[in-house]
């Protein structure tokens, strides 16, 4: 199976249509980990909601299954727009494509963003969830496992979610899409599981997934979308 990443739209629509008019590669299912919108950039005449409403639907445009989680900019009420579109991944587990996929949104920030939840919470979601899962999954979260490549800031401090990361050291999922700090992407390991964020969207970035029983490949893609 191979999956598109899309990560941190950040409500810039425009140039995500341009991504999506650009990507000719084949894939079978998109995964989007987080701030579809944008809480300070945001045009006069538009709600975040509205936002929220272009992006998922330019994403689905692309004619696969979608599956999405929110990001700390994405207000509470994204998750009622992801249901109506059937979309919805966040304190979720569904299966796709004969592979299952177990989900958490928001990342708790010093700038009082949206959508923060707390450790405790996350917690309580994500291993009552895995309580029900006896097979290989893959992990889709906003907030990158502490410690590792993807959760370095510019200045070197890993602020990611201790919960996270021992989440995955215990569970063991094949693979963890993440998103949020914009200069973490690429590629790591974390125990068994391999960690992945192809970095912001609005860039030009996008992610190729590719898996073969329980051998991952990933892979930055970047376009000129200028």
């Amino acid at each position: 199976m191979r999956i598109l990443v899309i990560a941190d739209v950040h409500g810039q629509y425009k140039k995500l249509r341009k991504l999506v008019s650009k990507i000719k590669e084949p894939f079978d299912m998109v995964v989007t980990p987080g701030d579809i919108t944008d809480m300070y950039s945001l045009p006069s005449e538009f709600t975040q909601l509205d936002i929220a409403n272009l992006v998922v639907q330019c994403l689905l445009s692309m004619g696969k299954p979608l599956l999405a989680v929110p990001g700390n900019h994405d207000p509470y009420e994204i998750l009622d727009i992801f249901e109506e579109y059937g979309v919805n991944l966040h304190a979720a587990a569904r299966k796709m494509n004969g592979i299952m996929f177990m989900g958490y949104g928001g990342a708790a920030t010093p700038f009082n963003t949206h959508f923060e939840p707390g450790e405790e919470e996350i917690k309580k979601h994500l291993f009552g969830l895995s309580s029900n899962v006896k097979e290989d999954f893959i992990l889709i979260v906003h907030n990158p496992p502490k410690g590792t490549k993807v959760d370095a800031t510019a200045d070197g401090k890993h602020v990611g979610s201790e919960v996270i990361r021992n989440f995955i050291l215990e569970k063991k999922p094949l693979l963890a899409i993440s998103a949020h700090i914009h200069e973490a992407a690429g590629t790591d390991r974390l125990g068994e599981t391999t960690l992945f964020y192809p970095g912001v969207c609005h860039e030009g970035n996008y992610g190729i997934v590719e898996i073969t029983g329980k051998e991952v490949k990933c892979e930055i893609k970047k376009i000129d979308i200028k």
